[in-house]
């Protein structure tokens, strides 16, 4: 069994600011960007749901932290 996410819904937003505003160890707005199309564009094994949409809540957060 596989799963395959259908959408991933990102807003066009400036990132400089947020950008200078990050450590060298978080991510920017473009590749959680990034991440979240190569999951959505992936397929998962059902042992690996879990963990994975745990941490796909955790991108969809700081994606909206930064973007607000």
């Amino acid at each position: 069994m596989a799963f395959n996410a259908q959408s991933v819904v990102v807003k066009d937003k400036t990132t400089s600011n947020i950008e200078n505003t990050l450590s060298p160890n978080q991510l920017n707005l473009r590749e959680i960007e990034i991440l979240l199309s190569l999951i959505r564009r992936s397929t998962f094994l059902g042992e690996d749901l879990e963990p994975l949409y745990n941490m796909v809540i955790k991108l969809q957060n700081q994606y909206t932290e930064q973007t607000k």
